[in-house]
């Protein structure tokens, strides 16, 4: 009988560990999937996500090789390219709502700011990215995202009391009536503090707009700042009224 109760003991112990190393494996690959298959929905461009190496143990981790894509009619192949995100979550708030990040640190992004006549890259996915928010505030109807149930992915709430923004470098290219812009420029560190804590905290698609929000502003800022010193703005204030309008449109 003793022998008996010690291998029953081992069995369950083993099947627990088992079970742990399953909801390991099982919650990177469910991050992964979650983030490209909300993702697009949310930016209307293609999302990819290399990896996820998350512990729900400790409640930090690390995600890899995250992608935005860019809208159609920019041939770049990205718009947005994060180096590396780390997360620190309360782990007592995992199941929970809303869920509490302690802190998003987000090292080396690289972006892309492509200028047409029509307008820039990044601004048309922050349109996008405000137009799904917008339309889940709305609108109760599932989105391509939702559940069987029929809630949808993007229901769960977050608070994020700490999100630093640093190395962030960004690949201006402008042109339009013969004049262009291609250079390479640094952004300054940005650091956002208690995301949605005046409230019952924000939604995937508003924890995004608010930390892309000022990190698409400071790429355009130094793009007009490059615009300036290669001469196109001064275009415009020597009456090219065509580049005037050009402009405009550009850094609406």
């Amino acid at each position: 009988m003793k022998k008996f109760l010690l291998g029953a003991v081992a069995l369950i112990l083993l099947l627990l560990i088992g079970g742990v190393a399953y909801l390991y494996l099982s919650l990177n690959t469910l991050v992964k999937k979650a983030v490209e298959t909300v993702g697009p929905a949310i930016t209307r461009t293609d999302v990819t996500l290399a990896s996820a190496n998350l512990s729900p143990l400790s409640g930090s981790g690390k995600l890899s090789g995250f992608v935005v894509g860019n809208p159609k009619g920019y041939s770049a192949p990205y718009a947005l390219r994060l180096g590396s995100i780390s997360l620190s979550v309360d782990k007592e708030t995992l199941l929970k709502d809303p869920i509490v990040v302690n802190s998003i640190v987000i090292r080396d992004p690289q972006l892309a700011l492509i200028g047409t006549p029509g307008g820039t890259n990044l601004q048309e996915i922050m349109r996008n990215i405000k137009s799904y928010g917008a339309s889940k505030e709305k609108s109760a109807i599932p989105s391509p995202s939702a559940s069987p149930s029929g809630k949808n992915s993007d229901s769960k709430k977050f608070i994020v009391k700490s999100v630093v923004i640093s190395g962030a470098k960004v690949d201006v290219v402008l042109g339009a009536f013969g004049q262009s812009v291609n250079q390479a420029l640094t952004l300054p560190e940005i650091q956002l503090q208690n995301l949605g804590s005046d409230g019952k905290g924000l939604s995937a698609s508003q924890i995004s707009e608010q930390i892309f929000t000022p990190l698409i502003n400071a790429a355009i800022d130094e793009g007009i700042k490059a615009a300036t010193k290669q001469g196109l703005i001064q275009l415009q204030q020597n009456g090219n009224q065509q580049l005037g309008n050009f402009l405009k449109g550009l850094f609406k």
